[in-house]
């Protein structure tokens, strides 16, 4: 089955850089329109505060990375041969689970039990991206971009342990290839995006939080990371 996999995708990468001229008319398109589908995963740099509560110390991790989902649009606007700036709004739906565990700042020692908080999020993404080009090679393209963005997230729960506060400010940049077939043009894409605004959300003690708290406060900073892989049509 991997070797199927491999084979297909081979296949893909490689018939259009064979193939002659598709689309050739495309690319001097002052305007152009598409739409993209495509996997994340959601990450997180934190900062702990160090805080002492009840003798003890909490530290956060990402234990591990959940593959979510992205779906959005393309605009695009062609500025010189070699540059063009697109504009991608994208609905991403993923989580993050943060594991605590504590030190005993008594004994010296860190505790065997993980406590884990799941973070659901459906951010809207907002990126402004400048593209350069390179040379097309056949069928074949290459090209680097970055910018830009917001986050807008529609899933936020304020009944977490842990709540993040958005929106989010990030910068963002990617590399991907252009390959044209006959009808469309595919442009596989990694793109990074790094959160510069702390959206951990501040938590003050009721009745309700006593036991959760804790999480909240062992915590002075969460930056957003997020890795996507897109499949871009136009």
């Amino acid at each position: 089955m991997k070797k199927l996999l491999l084979t297909l995708v081979i296949s893909i990468v490689l018939l259009p850089v064979h193939g002659q001229g598709n689309l050739t008319d495309l690319d001097f398109k002052f305007f152009r329109l598409g739409f993209l589908l495509g996997t994340n995963a959601m990450d997180l740099k934190i900062d702990h505060s160090e805080l002492v509560q009840d003798g003890r110390i909490y530290y956060a991790d990402v234990s591990q990375l959940v593959p979510g989902f992205t779906v959005g649009l393309i605009t695009d606007l062609r500025l010189h041969r070699y540059l063009s700036f697109r504009f991608t709004p994208s609905l991403l739906l993923g989580e993050r689970n943060l594991s605590f565990r504590t030190f005993d700042t008594a004994r010296g020692v860190f505790s065997d039990s993980v406590h884990t908080v799941n973070i659901f999020s459906l951010p809207i993404e907002l990126p402004v991206l400048l593209r350069y080009n390179a040379e097309r090679f056949g069928n074949f393209k290459p090209y680097i971009e970055a910018g830009v963005g917001a986050y807008f997230d529609l899933g936020r729960d304020e009944l977490r342990e842990v709540t993040l506060n958005l929106p989010d400010v990030f910068f963002t940049a990617g590399v991907g290839c252009d390959l044209y077939f006959r009808y469309f043009k595919l442009s596989p894409e990694i793109r990074m995006n790094f959160g510069v605004t702390n959206i951990l959300t501040p938590k003050f003690p009721t009745a309700d939080n006593t036991t959760t708290l804790r999480y909240t406060n062992a915590l002075s900073g969460l930056f957003s990371r997020i890795l996507m892989f897109t499949l871009n049509f136009e």
